[in-house]
């Protein structure tokens, strides 16, 4: 089997475990012919090279620079060209493979100008692992507000999921809304793809000189948020409970780790509400990350509560691999579908609905004065890790749904 992956980043490191890079590992463990096609900014000044890396093949591609531009006018520009030189790259440096899959995810580098000239250039079909519901979700929080904008990339979204033979979504929510709010996919095969990490053993850890590190003693409860910091996450949400537990005097700690379009911002605020049981901390090393969370009791996620369409946050997968429990601030949208996953399916967290601080802080309080249910719950995420979040599953159902369609 050979399958085209692209992505717009992929660590060249043996030992990094990132959503994608993972699935890519698999495929090649599984003995497919595994070519990856990414990004290589112009900042690191070297040109397009197709070389073998972990066992597979890797195609980067010059690009402009699209991570951390000073200017929004840059990474448009990346936007607007990466499609051509992708499809440039791919016809130049890979016209000898008989593909029988490419794989792209959300967002910009699932372009359909990227799909459908390589669907027909390689005579295969194409998969995209859906992350993002856009244009929508940013005219929800604000971040688009004129109407012909948004109209233009809807119209540039649906042409997009078009391009495909199949979807996959994070969610039985997501699904159940692409289904709902797209009637044009009629014909494109849509179904749920959690998603997925390489299967390790939890790791051991010297958890009191971990937290040491941080100005954390073992009987602070420390709650961490880990990942990007911008208008979606709404960290505000965090601050509020951060307050709401200062007032009662709580041995409770908040950890940031991460950085975002709303950091500078977010510091400022905390220092204006004086909030001294938060702390920032910029990017770690993976497994320093890791290890942090490991050291941690409980694992936050906060969501806009404008949001209209469901979000399944990626970070998710981390906090059952670390086996943390997981407390949540939902939009109404998300709250029925992420949240009923906390609750129901995964059994391992709890969410109070975004905007609801007394109700969120109830919830905290729960798992603040209860170490039995924190470790419980977060045994519980750890095992529908290891059962329903191997990236083994991934490589299966993807491989079955292909042979499905070739039979057809």
């Amino acid at each position: 089997m050979n399958i085209l992956f692209i992505f717009s980043r992929h660590s060249g490191d043996p030992h990094d475990s990132t959503l994608t890079k993972d699935i890519s590992d698999e495929f090649a463990r599984q003995g497919a012919n595994v070519y990856v096609m990414t990004m290589l900014e112009e900042r690191y000044g070297q040109e397009t090279s197709l070389s073998l890396e972990n066992g597979y093949h890797v195609l980067r591609v010059k690009t402009g620079n699209y991570f951390n531009t000073k200017t929004k006018r840059e990474k448009v520009l990346t936007i607007l060209t990466l499609p051509s030189k992708f499809v440039a790259a791919a016809k130049k440096n890979l016209s000898n493979i008989k593909f029988d899959l490419i794989l792209a995810h959300t967002p910009f580098v699932s372009s359909n100008k990227i799909i459908t000239p390589l669907k027909k250039f390689f005579g295969c079909p194409a998969h995209l692992i859906l992350w993002d519901i856009f244009p929508q979700n940013a005219w929800d929080i604000g971040i688009i507000r004129n109407r012909m904008i948004f109209s233009f990339f809807k119209r540039a979204e649906i042409k997009m999921l078009l391009a495909y033979d199949q979807i996959w979504c994070m969610s039985d929510g997501n699904v159940k809304y692409v289904r709902e709010h797209y009637p044009e996919l009629v014909t494109v095969k849509i179904e749920r793809l959690y998603n997925s990490a390489k299967i390790i053993p939890l790791q051991k850890i010297n958890r009191t000189q971990l937290r040491a590190k941080f100005g954390y003693t073992d009987s602070d409860v420390v709650a961490i948020f880990g990942g990007n910091m911008g208008v979606p996450q709404r960290l505000e949400n965090i601050f509020a409970l951060a307050k709401l537990a200062q007032d009662e005097h709580l041995l409770a700690k908040f950890l940031f780790v991460g950085s975002g379009t709303q950091t500078d911002v977010l510091r400022e605020s905390v220092k204006q509400l004086n909030l001294k049981s938060i702390q920032f901390v910029e990017q770690l090393p993976r497994d320093e990350y890791q290890d942090i969370v490991l050291a941690s009791d409980i694992a936050l996620v906060s969501l806009d509560q404008r949001f209209t369409v469901p979000n399944f946050p990626s970070k998710t997968t981390d906090y059952c691999k670390s086996g943390l429990p997981i407390l949540a601030s939902l939009d109404d949208c998300s709250a029925s579908d992420y949240g009923d996953f906390l609750v129901n399916i995964a059994r391992c967290g709890r969410f109070a609905h975004a905007g609801d601080a007394q109700a969120w802080f109830k919830e905290f309080l729960s798992l603040y004065q209860n170490s039995a249910l924190r470790c419980k719950m977060g045994a519980n995420g750890r095992k529908f890790y290891e059962k329903e979040l191997d990236v083994n599953n991934v490589y299966h159902e993807i491989v079955a749904s292909l042979v499905l369609n070739l039979d057809k």
